[in-house]
């Protein structure tokens, strides 16, 4: 899997949409980028990024835009004119991160690895009413391995997260590859980087190709997701709750990037544990990946809930969010499907035992370089 090149070429397909992925590197690929733009023969494009892309990435993107037609740059939470008109065609791009990837857009350009893995291959959901978005799929996603192998280590490391949630919720059977390429010091080679958007891409095309809107099957592509969202909430809740300053892993400072979504799949797996569905090893698992990747694996200390205040417990927190359920794992890519349904029902006992079972200081492993060289796998 790993290693062998830095570019790749996929097509996806997820229900009645088809979108090609592109991974390029090198300066030369920015001609075939230019080449990729004129064939949609707009009147205008449209920019939408969040502030996660690099300056001159930017700045070349627009570049090679406004030599086509006029562009205007727009952040995510502006509203794009509406499109397309009897009287033109116009192009949205999204560059950057998972805020301007999750945009209706027909060319997404992620510059993050999070972005990358994830928000740039979904399909929008159509909003509630039956009205659909201007477009729930990309015509295209383009991505420079060598600019995600050159990003800060604490971002990357966060992507690699959602490349870990891909392995053990749906292709355990890269677990041993992907064990050996992970780097507590964030450090990659473009070719690792274009190997791990394969394994996401690969994995993420085998389930949404008759789920496009990942509400069956493909739900494991965000396993332990709504968790982690909830382990920002509660890491949030120690710095207002004034928890010890300099205690170790107190509040959101504690937490580098990924650190939560990390702590999400570590719930999961305390969950599905106390249930009797996931064996120790299953638990062990998901434990070592992300030890490996230089993840925390233990909550933030919290302050201690004073009466009357109104602050609530990291199991409340959890089960504000579980929502109607979670989606939990019997085993490594087996999510556990009770009565035809994905989501477990989850009470606040179970989540308090999670809770409990990750202990209170995120001291995450080390995240120096790594003594091992990285390493380039067969197969």
């Amino acid at each position: 899997m790993m290693g062998r090149t830095a570019e790749l070429d996929r097509r996806i397909q997820a229900g009645p949409a088809n979108f090609a992925l592109l991974v390029r590197g090198g300066e030369a690929s920015w001609t075939e980028l230019a080449d990729r733009l004129a064939e949609f023969e707009a009147d205008r494009f449209i920019l939408v990024t969040d502030g996660a892309a690099p300056a001159d990435h930017l700045a070349r993107v627009r570049t090679i835009a406004e030599a086509q037609a006029p562009c205007t740059v727009l952040a995510p939470s502006d509203r794009p004119a509406a499109r397309p008109a009897s009287d033109g065609r116009t192009v949205v791009i999204a560059i950057g991160g998972e805020r301007a990837c999750g945009v209706p857009a027909d060319v997404r350009l992620p510059t993050t690895l999070a972005a990358a893995c994830g928000p740039a291959l979904a399909l929008l959901r159509p909003p509630a009413g039956g009205h659909r978005a201007p477009r729930t799929a990309p015509a295209l996603v383009w991505v420079r391995s060598d600019v995600l192998a050159g990003r800060p280590a604490p971002e990357t490391r966060a992507g690699m997260v959602e490349v870990i949630r891909h392995v053990l919720a749906v292709c355990p059977a890269q677990y041993e590859v992907l064990a050996k390429v992970l780097r507590p010091d964030g450090r990659y080679s473009p070719q690792a980087i274009a190997a791990c958007l394969a394994l996401c891409a690969d994995a993420r095309a085998a389930l949404v190709c008759f789920d496009p809107f990942e509400t069956g099957p493909a739900l494991a592509l965000d396993y332990g997701r709504s968790l982690g969202a909830a382990v920002h909430v509660i890491a949030a809740a120690a710095d207002a709750g004034g928890a010890d300053v300099g205690a170790p892993g107190a509040g959101v400072a504690a937490l580098a990037p990924g650190d939560a979504e990390a702590l999400g799949l570590l719930l999961a797996a305390h969950i599905a544990v106390h249930r009797g569905l996931l064996d120790g090893a299953g638990a062990w698992a998901h434990h070592a990946l992300l030890a490996r990747n230089g993840s925390a694996t233990a909550l933030p200390a919290l302050p201690v809930r004073s009466a009357g205040t109104g602050a609530r417990t990291p199991a409340a927190v959890l089960a504000a969010t579980a929502g109607p359920g979670l989606l939990l794992l019997a085993g490594l890519g087996h999510p556990y499907c009770a009565r035809g349904r994905l989501l477990t029902p989850v009470d606040a006992t179970e989540l308090r035992a999670a809770v409990e079972g990750l202990g209170r200081t995120a001291v995450p492993h080390s995240r120096v370089p790594a003594q091992e060289p990285l390493a380039a796998a067969t197969g």
